[in-house]
């Protein structure tokens, strides 16, 4: 089966900025995980999506694609490279060197990484949302050095040792010949600067972390194991480069009654048989409030009813709700020697039509 293009899986166009393929990547990856998709086919979509974000989420990689599609990561048909293909080829070279195939300038602007962290709410809190009241933590620039981690920018030197481009050049001596390789200076780790005196607020880091009040919303239907992100509250990013993101996954306690099965909520009642005799009105509580619920005398233990619209919210389409599913219990109460008897009076005069039926299909 032929590979679909890259563009195409992650929902981008060829103009689409590092940015934009991050965002699509973060996105398409929460649905298809195969931890929370349990759809047959979530597993290979997944794969997909990774595959495609590995080639376009790199510069070099995304240009090779460009020009060649797919063949240009196929070793079969990557001509005039012998037995190395692209990605042995540039993988040898890297041993050499002891480089990287994805080295880049330490000035390249670089996103942060995303943090997790778990949250446990209550079901009903799940059913009915809730909000998270704390402190988290962020990045931002030093407003006083902006980010250069000097005092003033006259602390702000040229690197006298790579004279401020950043990179060292070496001659090494290959089966092939000497070859010249540019390696990140050591002195200034590519940056092709030096900072003489540090910023006396944020220490040279070049940025602050501080601690933000914030209310979260959890809306009403969520699942567990989903999660909701909060953008920016993430890992730092490096020259520029975005903040990552804060992955909130919610935790929701089960609950001593309440089950739910997509976005239906299933709940045992106890039905007394005075209830179903006398075709009785009973209480179902529900996470809404107590609804009413009238029964008939041909109720049975195991029959389930149901209360329209009673259930959980669809957490994608919150116009969508599911439905309480009442399980009928039937119970006996306790009764008194003298409700006993009567009670044995009553049922003895009557006719089981029911149970005749049934031990005529053993004749």
């Amino acid at each position: 089966m032929a590979k679909r293009d890259y563009y195409e899986v992650l929902g981008v166009d060829k103009n689409a900025t590092e940015k934009d393929i991050k965002i699509a990547y973060r996105k398409l990856a929460m649905k298809y995980h195969p931890d929370k998709n349990k759809e047959s086919d979530a597993e290979e979509k997944f794969k997909e999506v990774n595959e495609a974000y590995e080639i376009l989420s790199d510069s070099q990689k995304r240009q090779q694609y460009d020009e060649y599609g797919h063949d240009a990561f196929d070793p079969n048909r990557t001509a005039g490279f012998g037995d190395f293909g692209f990605g042995g080829f540039s993988d040898f070279f890297g041993d050499i060197f002891g480089g990287s195939k994805r080295s880049r300038s330490s000035n390249y602007p670089e996103d942060g990484n995303d943090y997790k962290m778990e949250y446990t709410i209550s079901f009903i809190d799940s059913i009915l949302g809730t909000e998270i009241k704390r402190k988290f933590e962020k990045y931002s620039t030093c407003s006083h050095c902006q980010g250069t981690g000097a005092e003033s920018f006259n602390d702000i030197s040229t690197c006298s040792t790579c004279n401020g481009s950043g990179t060292m050049t070496q001659v090494i001596r290959t089966p092939f010949g000497s070859i010249q390789n540019s390696k990140t200076c050591s002195t200034c780790k590519g940056k092709g600067k030096q900072v003489t005196k540090l910023c006396h607020l944020c220490q040279g880091k070049g940025l602050m972390k501080e601690a933000k009040e914030l209310t979260v919303s959890i809306p009403a239907g969520i699942k567990d194991g989903q999660s909701i992100v909060l953008n920016g509250y993430g890992g730092p990013g490096k020259n520029g480069g975005m903040n990552g993101d804060l992955y909130i996954e919610i935790n929701v306690r089960e609950h001593k009654h309440y089950i739910r099965t997509g976005d239906d909520i299933h709940l045992t009642v106890p039905v007394s048989i005075t209830d179903i005799i006398a075709e009785n009105e009973i209480d179902i509580p529900t996470p809404y409030g107590i609804e009413k619920l009238k029964m008939n005398n041909s109720y049975k233990s195991g029959d389930i009813l149901t209360i329209k619209n009673k259930g959980a919210k669809n957490p994608k389409n919150p116009n969508i709700k599911g439905n309480m599913k009442v399980h009928i219990q039937l119970n006996v109460p306790k009764l008194s020697k003298n409700e006993q008897k009567e009670l044995i009076k009553i049922l003895n005069s009557t006719n089981d039509e029911i149970k005749r039926k049934w031990l005529k299909d053993f004749e």
